[in-house]
Formats: structure tokens, sequence, C-alpha cells
């Protein structure tokens, strides 16, 4: 099983590469803006990858073209998209974390 480290945070919590990393964050009980309510359409997920990137699932078409859309390149990712498959450490921008969607 792989784990998510987060940014500002000493918790580490435990993924399945089957479930995305904002449903793991958010059954975690982190809070993580996500307005269309993981359907790439919004961005509003983004997350900072700060170390392990080959850990996740590769970037889908969509979601590049989200990401593209919000200016932000690599080293990003939509959260409701990407699925850890090995450790990864993230970082969710402030914008990211603060109210919005389904939490």
């Amino acid at each position: 099983m792989a784990r998510i480290g987060i940014v500002g945070s000493a918790a580490r919590v435990e993924a399945s590469p089957a479930i995305s990393l904002l449903n793991t964050l958010l059954a975690a009980g982190e809070r993580i803006r996500h307005d269309c309510g993981g359907k790439a359409l919004c961005g509003t997920c983004a997350v900072k990858v700060v170390d392990g990137s080959g850990a996740l699932s590769p970037v889908a078409p969509l979601e590049a073209a989200r990401l593209a859309a919000s200016g932000r390149g690599e080293g990003w990712r939509l959260a409701c998209q990407a699925r850890a498959v090995r450790d990864v450490r993230i970082e969710i921008p402030p914008e990211g974390s603060a109210g919005g969607g389904e939490a």
C-alpha cells in the first residue's frame, strides 16, 4: 500500500492505486477544495507533487488539458484524477485547502 505525505502535516495517509488522491484525502479527513466534485472540470483540487511524481498514475488527456487551462504545468496534478501507486509527497496549496467542494 502506498502512502501520501502532505507538506505541513505529520500525517501519512494510506492510499490504494484504485482510489484517487482526492477521495483518499477526503476519507482521511483532509480538507481539499473540489468544486466540480472530482470530474476534472474545475482544477480546484490541483496539488503540487513535491516528491515522487513517478509514483502517480499517468496523466490522462482531460487532466492535462485542465492543468494547462489553469496555468499549472509540470509537477502539478489534479487530486481527483491522480492515484498513488507508490509513496508520494504533495502540497495542497492554500486556495485548495479552504472550503469549496463537497467536503
